[in-house]
């Protein structure tokens, strides 16, 4: 697979329930870190109103700040 770095300005964000996810608060933001092999699910509901499922591999961080997502992962 191949993952680019992904920055969404969002409105609502879930982690597809069903997959895990740890969660913790660092000098950027609130971190989160999948953790679920191979992959684990994101949906990101941007300002315009499209909602995008995403993949974002096993030990990547999700960084969340200020309605903006920074994330390496793939459109699925």
């Amino acid at each position: 697979m191949v993952y680019s770095y992904q920055v969404i300005k969002f409105q609502t964000i879930s982690f597809v329930q069903g997959n895990h996810w740890s969660q913790s608060v660092g000098d950027k933001g609130i971190l989160y870190k999948s953790l679920k092999d191979p992959y684990a699910k994101l949906i990101v509901q941007s300002s315009s109103g499209s909602k995008k499922l995403f993949h974002v591999p096993k030990d990547r961080t999700v960084v969340v700040t200020n309605h903006t997502v920074h994330f390496l992962g793939e459109l699925a």
